[in-house]
């Protein structure tokens, strides 16, 4: 087993992630329990737990303690810059339109404890609720998500490869939420505009993290400002659809810009000229880290 996992690192980290977090997700089906939001049981956090898991114990039987090491770094990697911080920032001002909306149409503005009723966290001050939220829905999926299967798989596959394989895994990996979070069960045919918006987040957190000196924290950080403004009761489906189509969009300029910077390499170095390998881009991006370079 541990001779497969060395040789296919990602899929067996695909493979354990399922395992883990499907195990949890399986038992409260089979108990006919429904996560809600603002109740704290029962509860889909354990399940959100089952990426970093799954990153932790594959880096262990791949890397051993260097790797881990470097893991726990890029976990804990907050020095990127501001303006990666003020992207964070301006994702979660997003949450202010729960109330100018309301304020605009002359609807009832929501309590602020509305903005924080998050799936499967019980009625903590918001504080809390954020803290929790951070380190069991971000840290606890972008550990795996980024962190090891993006990390890994750019240094062999190009950039949309990458976003693209990862997104279609991480797509599955919700698909047990379709029928035990109250919130994904009330979806019906919009899930398939939840498909495409977890498509373009994919594409948005391996830029993030490529760009922003592979910091897990950072991405974590984004995933869980972008819950908040587009899955609360405060921020509803006006506001939720809103940030889903700023969030394509950025993901479609994204794209855009490397298939035009791809496009201007090739012209630089000329058609018999051997192109840049992603191994070598990807070396190109952990040397930049290591040089504490400002974000571009």
């Amino acid at each position: 087993m541990r001779d497969a996992v060395r040789r296919r690192p990602v899929l067996g980290f695909f493979a354990l992630a399922y395992l883990l977090s499907w195990s949890w997700d399986v038992l409260l089906i089979a108990r006919g329990d429904t996560v809600r939001a603002g109740v704290g049981w029962p509860t889909h956090l354990p399940a959100l737990l089952g990426p970093a898991v799954a990153a932790v114990v594959v880096t262990a039987v791949v890397e051993g303690r260097a790797g881990l090491g470097d893991l726990a770094r890029r976990m804990t990697r907050w020095r990127v810059g501001w303006g990666w911080w003020a992207i964070v920032a301006g994702t979660a001002s997003l949450m202010l339109l729960g109330a100018i909306v309301p304020l605009l149409t002359g609807s009832d503005v929501p309590a602020l404890g509305d903005f924080t009723r998050y799936s499967g966290i019980g009625s903590l001050t918001p504080i809390v609720v954020v803290v929790v939220a951070l380190l069991v829905n971000g840290l606890g999926e972008e550990t795996g998500w980024r962190g090891f299967a993006v990390d890994r798989l750019l240094r062999e596959h190009s950039f949309t490869w990458t976003a693209v394989v990862v997104g279609a895994g991480w797509a599955g990996w919700h698909l047990p939420f379709f029928v035990m979070v109250d919130g994904f069960e009330r979806m019906g045919p919009l899930a398939i505009g939840w498909l495409v918006g977890v498509m373009a987040g994919s594409v948005v957190l391996t830029w993030l993290y490529r760009e922003g000196h592979r910091s897990i924290l950072l991405v974590a950080a984004w995933h869980t400002a972008y819950n908040f403004t587009s899955a609360t009761d405060a921020t509803g489906a006006v506001v939720g659809t809103v940030t889903s189509i700023l969030v394509i969009s950025w993901a479609v300029w994204i794209l855009r810009q490397e298939h035009l910077s791809a496009r201007s390499s090739v012209r630089r170095r000329g058609e018999d000229a051997a192109p840049v390998h992603p191994r070598q881009e990807h070396q190109a991006h952990q040397h930049r880290d290591l040089q504490g370079h400002a974000p571009r």
